[in-house]
């Protein structure tokens, strides 16, 4: 199924990950547990077998080791809690999710309103100079 991914991945320079940080089944349930839904399975693909990667200077978020999440900024769950604790942000945003947020030009989120019959949520392009949010994915 991701097989053009994996083909990808192993010829790229764009996009660096550490070998051997995959993500634990028991984190992933616990990230689920606490946002309250299940995680896109291409998502938790992702994190069970690359786990944490930069692209572009930025950090596609992961999900930490339990005693690290309460500090750690590319931590999933760390950047979601920021974003309630804005409850300017959550009433602008009550349906995303961030997932990758490269630099100040842009970001992308899942779309949590949007969740397919396959568990995906769309991935969303949040052009922050034009004030525009696309699907991206």
């Amino acid at each position: 199924m991701y097989e053009n991914l994996i083909k990808k991945l192993a010829h790229t320079t764009s996009i660096k990950w550490h070998p051997g940080c995959n993500v634990k089944d028991s984190w992933i349930a616990e990230a689920e547990l606490e946002l309250g839904f299940q995680l896109p399975p291409s998502y938790c693909w992702w994190l069970m077998n690359y786990g944490n990667a930069r692209l572009n200077g930025g950090n596609i978020l992961t999900i930490s080791q339990p005693e690290y999440r309460d500090i750690d900024d590319s931590d999933i769950l760390y950047i979601h809690r920021l974003n309630l604790a804005d409850e300017d942000w959550y009433r602008k945003h009550p349906n995303r999710l961030d997932l990758f947020v490269p630099d100040a030009d842009e970001l992308y989120f899942f779309d949590l309103s949007a969740k397919n019959e396959d568990g995906e949520f769309p991935v969303m392009c949040y052009d922050l100079m034009n004030d525009m949010i696309y699907e991206y994915a």
